[in-house]
């Protein structure tokens, strides 16, 4: 059985993996659909977010893996920050302060290692050193 773990803590080990194989056996190990939609939406250049993140918000005390949520549960609901997403609730698409509190809510239930990773990803730049598209599809190619 894999070992559960946050997607912060997975890019952690991907990040510590000295090698172009090494961090490619961190994804193959933990690769799961949620992961790959959370890297569709990190590199595919036609999902824009359009969520303004709070200025402020009360980080979780919860320890890793006591969270009221995690980002892996959160990914596919993401659709309601992704600007022209068919799916968004139509008050998502026209009431900002709506949209930015939802983002509050969530970011207060996920771990904060999770939450600045999403906020990274709402600014499309998770900043994990080695993670490129061409690792991402020669990881899913086998290669």
């Amino acid at each position: 059985m894999i070992e559960a773990k946050l997607f912060s803590e997975i890019f952690e080990e991907f990040e510590k993996a000295e090698t172009k194989a090494d961090k490619m056996a961190v994804l193959r190990k933990y690769w799961h659909p949620k992961l790959q939609e959370f890297l569709e939406y990190a590199f595919n250049p036609n999902i824009h977010f359009d969520v303004e993140p709070p200025k402020t918000w009360r980080h979780a005390i919860e320890p890793a893996g006591l969270n009221v949520t995690y980002l892996d549960l959160e990914v596919s609901k993401l659709y309601r920050f992704i600007k022209n997403h068919p799916h968004r609730p139509v008050e998502l698409a026209t009431d900002e302060a709506k949209k930015t509190k939802l983002l509050k809510v969530v970011l207060e239930s996920l771990h904060p290692s999770e939450s600045e990773l999403l906020l990274k990803l709402i600014k499309k730049n998770l900043g994990i050193k080695g993670l490129t598209v061409k690792l991402i599809q020669d990881t899913i190619a086998g290669k």
